[in-house]
């Protein structure tokens, strides 16, 4: 631990969110892709997000978020089918099935890790941190559940390569509201961002739809 500790240190403001290098934007739609498996790390790559906050004894929160889009779904489809050898039905199913939960929650693959392991504690009632989902016009939503995930090694090192030895793995759920009253935009608003914030200071990562394409 003493030997992440120093090298998340490395260039960091004490107190500063520190951020990877700017984000590509990307495309919120539903339209169709054909993507094979060998496409899985490009997309998953553009999902993903990489952020730290860093304070002078250590990093209170790093996190790697991979946003469950659509496209990032239709890719996953893919190398999920590729690598389990799956029958033409059960892939259909699988598409089938990830299109459903797309249209009904904001989904997020949060990996996270800290010099402190009480710090990373996100999902229990004892938590330091209060996680909201953000849209373009400043909306918020809360989660619907925060699951830590126990997922085989094997699995996470090949679909979420972004887990260390010292991370834990999350799943962020945000039901999309309904209804034409609903004041979270979401995706077509331009942008979408994950806000952790704490008494050890805020950390935060972003989402930006390309421009001129339609996201509805």
């Amino acid at each position: 631990m003493n030997v992440l500790r120093g090298a998340v240190l490395v260039g960091c403001v004490a107190y500063a969110a520190c951020a990877s290098t700017r984000s590509q934007t990307v495309d919120f739609s539903e339209n169709p892709r054909s993507y094979r498996g060998a496409d899985y790390g490009g997309v998953h790559d553009a999902w993903t997000r990489h952020a730290k906050l860093v304070q002078d004894i250590g990093t209170a929160m790093e996190i790697w978020a991979t946003f469950k889009s659509w496209e990032f779904r239709q890719a996953y489809v893919a190398k999920y089918a590729k690598v389990y050898d799956l029958a033409d039905s059960e892939r259909e199913a699988l598409a089938k099935s990830q299109l459903e939960t797309a249209r009904a929650v904001y989904e997020i693959h949060l990996v996270a890790q800290s010099t402190n392991d009480h710090w990373n504690d996100l999902g229990s009632r004892r938590s330091p941190w209060r996680l909201t989902l953000l849209d373009g016009t400043g909306a918020e939503l809360a989660p619907t559940t925060i699951k830590v995930e126990k997922l085989p090694d094997a699995y996470e090192s090949e679909f979420f390569p972004s887990r260390t030895p010292f991370s834990k793995t999350y799943t962020l759920r945000f039901v999309r509201p309904e209804g034409a009253d609903a004041s979270f935009v979401g995706p077509p608003s331009g942008r979408l961002i994950l806000r952790l914030a704490s008494p050890l200071g805020k950390v935060e990562v972003a989402w930006e739809a390309k421009e001129g394409v339609s996201v509805r």
